[in-house]
């Protein structure tokens, strides 16, 4: 027999989503005592869903897909248009093959070496500041490194302009929606930019190496035999230029949790597999992308809930990362939790979404997301320096999530 789905009433609910940010649809959940309901965002129907059973049927490509589900004009800031994230079945496999290729062990060396040789000139310059703002710094460090990695011509006198326009498209939304001009101004000009590098590669006048990211998106062939479009082609670019600077904001939380957990610097220093949990235990603990969307490709029932064709569904990531019933005290920070996680559990620690990563719709960065924090934690705990009274939380109804000061480190010394 089917159920019905609770839901609130009202018109509409998206005032309350904006004002409520990564808990909106946990505490609907929470209100009806259910991991699945029903809610109107942006005069839209939505099933929301949490949990490992909720994420197992959310990644099934039968049940679900992507192509048309996020709004035009979300989608246009944060992933744009004929992107990876909009495509399904074959076309979606192949052209993430792509990035999984350009993302390989080889490619992966190179940005672990390039990162090391970037943050050491980072701390140097820090040295010699009086105070830092570490997200800021971060972003400008993460732009440089993905720039240099990709094989992205960065002169040091547009460092500061590339990063400020990848900083407005990751808070588009920030601010209940006021950021949204500058963030698709910032999404235009970083277009044009990177436009003009494909078309530079194209015509011969900019050389990167076969094996680099923007060589293999430069001449890309889609399935008909032809290059992707320019317009295309950058996109795809810049699909690996923000969301790695993205990354930052987990760096950013790594050094919060290192200031609200002073105990567990010793054994980071030492264990790392405890390392491993740490890191794991950022990306479950700390806010980072609040949901994802779907839509249902033919009507099905599943655990007594219908879901009609094309009706949008959300997967509650941060509710998931901290349901309690899949989580032992869930509002505490307890690396040690992951000791006893298995790792082939593709649909409980969901930070960046769930699935397989060969054939589903699971992020293809997460190892480079892992490796990175992995990178940036041994550096931030090189590092000694003088803590200034500032506000380090962070708001759960600003979306992404950042500490309110960015984290002011002063009288920076590297101790490594």
């Amino acid at each position: 027999m089917v159920k019905p789905i609770p839901k609130e009433e009202g018109l509409d609910h998206t005032v309350a989503w904006m004002n409520e940010g990564y808990l909106f649809l946990s505490n609907r959940m929470n209100q009806f005592n259910s991991d699945v309901v029903e809610t109107k965002i942006l005069g839209k129907k939505f099933i929301a869903m949490r949990g490992p059973k909720a994420a197992e049927l959310f990644y099934d490509s039968s049940r679900f897909i992507r192509y048309g589900a996020i709004p035009k004009n979300v989608a246009d800031v944060i992933i744009g248009k004929n992107s990876v994230f909009q495509f399904d079945d074959g076309q979606h496999h192949k052209r993430k093959q792509m990035l999984i290729n350009v993302m390989n062990e080889e490619q992966r060396k190179k940005l672990e070496q390039i990162s090391r040789n970037q943050w050491k000139i980072a701390i140097e310059r820090w040295e010699q500041t009086g105070e830092v703002v570490l997200l800021d710094e971060l972003e400008q460090l993460f732009t440089i490194i993905v720039c240099n990695w990709i094989g992205i011509p960065l002169y040091a006198k547009n460092v500061s302009l590339r990063t400020k326009d990848i900083r407005s498209m990751l808070t588009a939304f920030t601010n209940k929606g006021l950021n949204y001009f500058q963030g698709n101004q910032a999404k235009k000009r970083a277009l044009k930019w990177i436009s003009y590098i494909i078309r530079q590669v194209r015509t011969g006048r900019i050389h990167p190496q076969e094996q680099s990211p923007l060589y293999q998106l430069a001449w890309y062939e889609r399935s008909n035999g032809k290059l992707l479009s320019i317009s295309n082609a950058a996109e795809e670019v810049l699909n690996i230029i923000r969301p790695f600077v993205a990354i930052t904001r987990y760096a950013c939380f790594s050094q919060l949790a290192l200031l609200e957990n002073p105990n567990v610097r010793q054994r980071l220093r030492k264990d790392s597999q405890y390392v491993s949990w740490f890191i794991q235990e950022v990306k479950r603990f700390y806010p980072a992308v609040p949901f994802v969307i779907a839509k249902a490709r033919e009507s099905f029932i599943w655990e007594d809930i219908y879901f009609p064709k094309n009706r949008l569904v959300l997967l509650d990531l941060y509710g998931s990362n901290h349901h309690p019933d899949t989580w032992e005290e869930p509002e505490n920070f307890v690396p040690e939790r992951f000791q006893f996680l298995d790792e082939k559990d593709r649909y409980r620690l969901i930070p960046q979404g769930a699935g397989d990563l060969e054939f589903g719709h699971r992020c293809v960065g997460e190892e480079i997301t892992t490796q990175m924090m992995r990178i940036s934690l041994e550096y931030l705990l090189q590092l000694d320096y003088d803590l200034p009274d500032q506000d380090l939380n962070f708001k759960l109804n600003q979306i992404p999530a950042q500490p309110s000061s960015k984290i002011r480190l002063q009288n920076i010394r590297n101790k490594g």
